[in-house]
């Protein structure tokens, strides 16, 4: 179909060519770049390719074409049947969306945003799927990066190794020892202790409200994998309730410094070290 208008300079009619709506489709799929949009048959067999989903995910429309779209899920997907369960919800809600692991032909993979979409005809027969797949490697690679250094924030806030002295670490630990913070105490403190070589550790219990039979196993391995390193350990902080809890829990500490204060265990710390100190009070 074509239309005619009048040139600017009035010098006659100027043609032009009219662009159908079918075009205009073909279009935006040929130049959409940052999504892949791909057409599937009731089964889920490819019957479009745009050049989007070439660049994105590697076979050429002539590989592709023909073939089952589980050819861009990973294996573990494909034992579960992944690709049948979307189609059915797709067909029955009239779309799936889903965030995952996507494979290349050359086998890497990416993470992808996938909208599955119901075509159907005017009488509501299904003829098949839109598939519209993002690649969101780069944000999630960001994500990631991000939740690693808040998850190392929060570390190192939980659990501060503090150098005080040449050859003393100290760790003052506040709150209840749950097994996820004595975990990260212990890998933090041994970490330091062999970066440092420092042969005393401080661990200052004045900020733990209660010690239950779980705390002290957690403080006891905590000991023993730092002597295995052969340093020594200080614990502080034990006031009258947490020593009388711990024999009526039976936990031996005969192996292991104690000290009522901070300060007291510091002083013990340097007497280790063999350095010369005030008078004690």
């Amino acid at each position: 179909m074509k239309s005619k208008t009048k040139s600017p300079n009035g010098g006659g009619e100027k043609r032009l060519e009219a662009v159908t709506t079918p075009d205009m489709l073909r279009m935006l799929v040929e130049n959409v770049r940052d999504y892949a949009i791909i057409l599937l048959d009731p089964k889920g067999n490819v019957t479009s390719w745009s050049p989007t989903a070439e660049r994105l995910k590697g076979w050429r429309a002539e590989e592709i074409i023909g073939q089952h779209f589980s050819k861009f899920y990973p294996p573990e997907d494909n034992v579960s049947h992944k690709t049948a369960t979307e189609l059915a919800v797709a067909e029955k809600e009239g779309r799936f969306e889903d965030e995952g692991w996507r494979v290349r032909k050359d086998g890497t993979r990416f993470w992808a945003n996938v909208v599955l979409t119901a075509l159907r005809d005017k009488e509501g027969k299904l003829v098949g799927f839109g598939k519209v797949t993002r690649d969101l490697s780069e944000r999630r690679a960001a994500e990631e990066k991000i939740r690693k250094q808040s998850q190392e924030i929060f570390e190192m806030a939980a659990v501060p190794v503090v150098q005080v002295w040449e050859g003393i670490l100290l760790v003052p630990l506040i709150g209840t020892l749950d097994s996820q913070r004595t975990q990260h105490l212990m890998e933090r403190l041994l970490q330091r202790v062999t970066e440092t070589s420092s042969p005393v550790a401080l661990l200052d219990i004045t900020g733990v409200p209660t010690i239950d039979s779980q705390t002290a196993q957690h403080l006891i391995e905590t000991v023993a994998a730092v002597r295995l390193l052969g340093a020594d350990v200080v614990l502080t902080g034990v006031r009258p309730t947490i020593a009388q809890t711990l024999v009526h829990l039976g936990i031996d500490l005969s192996n292991v410094f104690t000290r009522s204060s901070l300060t007291a265990g510091v002083r013990m710390a340097l007497e280790i070290l063999n350095l010369k100190v005030g008078p004690k009070s």
